[in-house]
C-alpha cells in the first residue's frame, strides 16, 4: 500500500475549499502525512483573457507584503476553524503566471506526493468535483 508524506492542498476560499481540507486532514491523520495549505496570489489581470488580455499589471512589494499577511491570516483562521493541527503548514505565495503553473512548481519544489484540489469540470461540481492524486500519476491539476 502506498504511504503519503506530505500532502498539499490549493485553496482558494470557494464553497468547497472546506470540504477538499477537512478530506486531507484525515488522510493526512491517516497517513501521518505532513499537510500543506497554499493559497496563490495572482497579479491583476489587465483586460479579460477570453479576447486576449494576457498582460498582469505588477505590484509593489509592499502590496504583495499587505496581501501575503492578509490570506496567511485568512488561511489561518480556515485551518483553526476546520479543526487543522497547529503544524500544518500555511503557505502564501505570489505569481505573475498562472497560479495553476504556481502550484505545480511548488508541487515540485517541496517534493508534494498528494495534491487534493476540485476539478473545474462542469459536469463534476461539488463533492462529485474533489480530485486527488499523486503528482507523478499525473493527476496535478
Amino acid at each position: 500500500m502506498h504511504t503519503y508524506e506530505h500532502i498539499l492542498v490549493p485553496v482558494d476560499f470557494t464553497r468547497i475549499t472546506d470540504a477538499i481540507i477537512t478530506r486531507a486532514n484525515e488522510l493526512a491523520n491517516y497517513y501521518s502525512a505532513r499537510l500543506t495549505l497554499l493559497n496563490v496570489l495572482e497579479d491583476i489581470s489587465l483586460g479579460n483573457v477570453a479576447f486576449g488580455g494576457t498582460q498582469k499589471l505588477g505590484m509593489s512589494q509592499e502590496m504583495k507584503q499587505k496581501q501575503t499577511v492578509m490570506a496567511t491570516d485568512k488561511l489561518r483562521k480556515l485551518a483553526t476553524d476546520l479543526g487543522v493541527p497547529i503544524n500544518a503548514a500555511l503557505e502564501t505565495i505570489h505569481t505573475s503566471g498562472k497560479p495553476s503553473e504556481a502550484i505545480i512548481q511548488f508541487v515540485k519544489d517541496k517534493g508534494i506526493d498528494r495534491l487534493s484540489s476540485a476539478t473545474a469540470a462542469k459536469k463534476r461540481a461539488g463533492l462529485h468535483g474533489l480530485h486527488g492524486g499523486s503528482y507523478p500519476q499525473g493527476r496535478a491539476l
